[in-house]
């Protein structure tokens, strides 16, 4: 009896100890969300701020695990531009290049979430830092990624949703 009084506060201990999850407690982990496929910016539902809405985003994500792909090409006032970034889903640093500017992310999942932080300079010279969270709902028919973005002028959060097309569209 004594022991069973000092085994089960043992058990709860360890599954409240930081850093604690389900796999290094030898229990199955949840599955993450796979972001993979040809996304469509959807204008009505996303959320610019106080910038301009693009014309079309369309982005192609191409996700295994730890690896995420993600191809956007963009267009503005009849002006199209198109960028590759890669990210690693376990916590490895990727470097890349933005608007041909250097990039560090680190990626972390954050429940069903994909949370995407991002540290470079503004074209000016500033420090930006960008957290990007991917989120899937409506059963997987549509992604939105959350920005948020700080500078030393300030912060802003934009909303990007985006609904999956269908191979054919």
């Amino acid at each position: 009896m004594k022991l069973k009084a000092l085994v089960l506060p043992c058990l709860l201990l360890l599954l409240v100890q930081p850093g604690a999850d389900a796999g290094s407690l030898g229990l199955d982990a949840p599955a993450h969300a796979n972001f993979s496929g040809r996304w469509r910016m959807n204008k009505e539902k996303s959320d610019f701020a106080k910038f301009k809405v693009p014309d079309m985003i369309v982005r192609v994500i191409d996700h295994h695990d730890p690896t995420m792909n993600v191809h956007t090409v963009q267009t503005n006032a009849g002006k199209t531009s198109s960028s590759d970034v890669s990210y690693f889903t376990d916590g490895s640093v990727s470097t890349n290049v933005i608007d041909g500017r250097d990039a560090i992310s680190k990626s972390y999942w954050d429940g069903a979430a994909l949370v995407v932080r991002t540290d470079m300079k503004t074209a000016k010279g500033e420090d930006e830092q960008i957290e990007d969270r991917y989120e899937l709902s409506d059963g997987g028919a549509t992604l939105t990624t959350t920005s948020h973005v700080v500078t030393s002028k300030g912060d802003v959060t934009m909303t990007l949703v985006s609904d999956k097309e269908k191979a054919g569209d």
